[in-house]
């Protein structure tokens, strides 16, 4: 995050180049959002919020490190939303094994969130798409025991991120 001076809040330029993407470094990131007066929020309480920040994970490769990240969080006093895809070639939700990550990571007191992939479809308009989106967002609800409430795009197309869909009983992350 920037101030309007173009450096990030809270650190000097040079330490600013320094932080890399490891869980050290995500830890003092952390740090220095708490320590800047930012709160963590989600998708649903962030009006409460006069200054906050939403932390999410679009869960594309690897459930088992989302369960990492998810701990290291959860470690923190940090609670994201992790947004799971229902058609991928590298985890399948409904699996045992995919299950007892995911109810960790609810657990933990994450959220699990819907990660939409529209190329998955072929044709469709608007109505098509909100259609498709409820009904993998009732499956992952089934599968989890637990209402799924928040959807984010997976790589979305400029006319899914310009059209601001309004999707019944859900957030649109993007909206």
């Amino acid at each position: 995050f920037q101030k309007a001076d173009g450096h990030a809040a809270g650190c000097h330029r040079r330490d600013c180049k320094r932080m890399s993407f490891t869980y050290n470094d995500y830890r003092k990131l952390m740090t220095l959002l708490r320590d800047n007066g930012y709160a963590f929020a989600n998708y649903h309480n962030f009006a409460e919020h006069k200054r906050c920040v939403i932390m999410r994970h679009d869960v594309d490769n690897s459930l088992p490190q989302a369960v990492r990240m998810a701990e290291l969080e959860a470690e923190n006093g940090v609670q994201s939303t992790f947004f799971v895809l229902l058609r991928t070639d590298f985890y399948n939700v409904a699996s045992a094994s995919a299950q007892k990550m995911l109810r960790r990571i609810l657990a933990l007191g994450h959220e699990i969130g819907l990660h939409f992939d529209e190329k998955a479809y072929e044709g469709g308009d608007a109505e098509d798409m909100i259609r498709r989106i409820l009904r993998e967002k009732d499956i992952l609800s089934a599968l989890l025991d637990t209402e799924v409430t928040t959807v984010s795009m997976h790589r979305p197309s400029k006319a899914a991120l310009e059209a601001n869909e309004k999707i019944p009983g859900m957030v649109n992350s993007y909206g």
